[in-house]
């Protein structure tokens, strides 16, 4: 329980960092363009539109790791988990490269100014964790130092 707790609590910091760094570089980006305006170096929209271009690159590449990098990460993942927890298998649900996607496209939709929140995606990160880790296992990290009391499956 304690290192599911802890790889939560780290996603959770990588997340949070990730977004403030990634919003920093936007808005002096931002600063840097106004700046340039009031001076008359460059145009009166420039700023704008390069503030848009970069909340939109950044959504774009969140969309891409969802749908070409795993499709089971999009949106909260509550239901998927609550669909797992009463007893029905959903496919690649709880997955490393799930947990990557969701982690990532959290980080980028946030950071790209997306009405949306970290905690509902942190459920299902938690809850990768917590499943795979107890299992001690990874097929994707070459990993076996099973811990057999704790399997379920």
């Amino acid at each position: 329980m304690f290192a599911i707790g802890v790889g939560t609590a780290l996603t959770a910091v990588f997340i949070d960092f990730g977004v403030r760094k990634l919003t920093t570089s936007k808005l002096e980006n931002l600063y840097d363009n106004l700046e340039k305006e009031r001076d008359g170096t460059q145009g009166s929209t420039v700023g704008f539109f390069v503030y848009a271009l970069t909340n939109m690159s950044m959504v774009l590449f969140a969309a891409c790791m969802v749908v070409l990098g795993e499709p089971m990460a999009a949106g909260s993942g509550i239901p998927e988990i609550k669909t797992m927890l009463n007893g029905i298998k959903v496919p690649n649900a709880v997955t490393i490269k799930a947990l990557v996607c969701k982690v990532i496209g959290v980080l980028f939709s946030v950071a790209g100014s997306l009405p949306c929140g970290k905690e509902g995606p942190m459920i299902h990160s938690g809850s990768i964790l917590g499943a795979g880790i107890p299992l001690g296992k990874s097929s994707l990290l070459g990993v076996d130092f099973s811990f057999k009391y704790f399997q379920v499956f």
